[in-house]
């Protein structure tokens, strides 16, 4: 099972490592293996049957997709076999210590694998390598029965076969693993220019009614990179939220949104239309939060009554004491909040009272159930006769077949979203769903795509 804090990206690196250490392994350990048999040493031969052995384990999990078990284990048993082989390593005067060399590759790549774990698999791990490395290069701990060890004249060859393994392991380590945060920096570099370049773009879902007519959009950023091509919100919204980009960026989502609400208001056929923009936790809690936004919907020009902004259900446990008198700060010039992704965060019936929420939006895990799952379906409709219950708007993500818009229709849902009334899509084609056909459900201009894809 891989662990939650790999992305795509990073998880295929610590792959490709640990697959090249497996391979290592196994290749190192028959060596080994045949060479020490026929040299009469067999405890010490079959100590890297037993490494090869592991090698082969580790490629059987890595084959069916066990990375994150296969990383664990090689970090807690290779080292011990090492440390078993160390003993073993007590070359004639003149000939050095080999074999502790390969403590040198286990803590690069421990580190590396785990960087984004906790520190026992981070820190104390690699740094019980490095005093390994340490005492048995310093310290006389080793065995010096002759009959255990390899022949004198072997042990040149050895101490060869040994250091250019153990450095072979640390290419292996750093040039899979260096690609990483190199690419890294480079996103984040090219993230820090893509406002100034023009890169950012809007793209907007519908969002209609239950006769399927649209009602409005929610904004949704898109990052067309000149090199890259179209990079994936999920590659560059996280790099964005740990570096503190996501301020600008979300400040520039809203300058943007702002300025096509009040266009949308000077055309008659567009004119009803409400945007949705979310807001991220960084963004929401500046300082100047509340005045920024004041400042963009001013100058802009746009109706604010229609414009919505959008909070994650988890954002609710955020430390903010006057997280609820901001949002009705801004709810007294007439902006409306949307509680987005209800049922996936920890939000109490309490906390949904306290604040100005106008809107709630039902996750899509809940809708893509419908009508079969029927543990989804309860969950629905519950979540929907909380929103009337406080006289709050329903609102469905996600919606793909029409199987599940009947099915919230039933329920009582109010407003839907999702590829079944359309993809996200620049301006061009969304002005030109309202004006080919205003009065018709969304669906019919779109096509009405049930692709899975978010």
């Amino acid at each position: 099972m891989a662990n939650p804090a790999w992305d795509e990206s990073y998880g295929w690196r610590v792959g490709a490592m640990t697959l090249l250490e497996a391979l290592l392994l196994i290749g190192t350990g028959s060596l080994w293996f045949v060479a020490l048999m026929m040299m009469d040493r067999p405890l010490l031969a079959g100590l890297n049957l037993a490494v090869a052995a592991f090698g082969a384990s580790q490629l059987v999990l890595l084959l069916r997709g066990r990375l994150r078990l296969a990383t664990i284990l090689a970090v807690h048993l290779v080292p011990l076999a090492i440390a078993a082989s160390c003993l073993f390593d007590n070359p004639p005067l003149g000939v050095p210590k080999a074999t502790v060399l390969y403590f040198l590759p286990m803590a690069a790549g421990c580190y590396f694998a785990f960087q984004r774990d906790e520190h026992y698999l981070r820190i104390v791990l690699p740094a019980s390598y490095l005093v390994a490395f340490v005492a048995f290069s310093l310290l006389p701990l080793a065995i010096s029965d002759p009959a255990l060890l390899i022949p004198p004249e072997a042990a040149p060859v050895a101490a060869w076969v040994n250091t250019l393994s153990a450095l072979v392991a640390l290419v292996f380590i750093f040039v899979p693993m260096h690609a990483d945060p190199t690419d890294r920096r480079s996103l984040e570099y090219d993230l820090r220019r893509a406002i100034a370049g023009g890169e950012f773009h809007l793209y907007y879902q519908p969002q209609v009614d239950r006769g399927g007519r649209v009602l409005g959009a929610e904004a949704l950023l898109r990052w067309r990179h000149p090199r890259r091509g179209e990079v994936p919100p999920d590659q560059f919204i996280p790099l964005a939220e740990e570096t503190g980009q996501i301020v600008p960026i979300g400040d520039w989502v809203l300058r943007a949104a702002c300025a096509q609400l009040a266009k949308w208001n000077t055309q008659p056929q567009t004119a009803h239309l409400t945007l949705s923009v979310n807001i991220s936790v960084a963004q929401f809690l500046q300082p100047d939060f509340v005045r920024d936004v004041m400042n963009i919907v001013m100058w802009s020009g746009c109706d604010v009554s229609q414009l919505k902004m959008e909070l994650t259900e988890s954002m609710l446990t955020a430390n903010a004491p006057d997280m609820g008198a901001r949002m009705q700060a801004l709810c007294d010039i007439g902006l409306a909040w949307a509680l987005d992704d209800l049922g996936t965060g920890y939000s109490s019936l309490q906390s949904l009272s306290r604040f100005p929420f106008a809107q709630i939006k039902l996750d899509q895990s809940f809708v893509r159930g419908l009508p079969a799952d029927e543990s989804s379906l309860r969950i629905v409709e519950a979540m929907i006769s909380l929103a009337d219950t406080l006289s709050l708007m329903s609102v469905a993500e996600g919606v793909e077949t029409e199987e599940q818009f009947r099915c919230l229709v039933e329920a009582g849902c109010q407003v839907f979203q999702g590829y079944l009334f359309g993809r996200p899509m620049d301006i061009d084609r969304f002005d030109a769903l309202i004006t080919s056909a205003p009065d018709a459900p969304a669906g019919s201009a779109d096509g009405g795509d049930a692709s899975p894809e978010r």
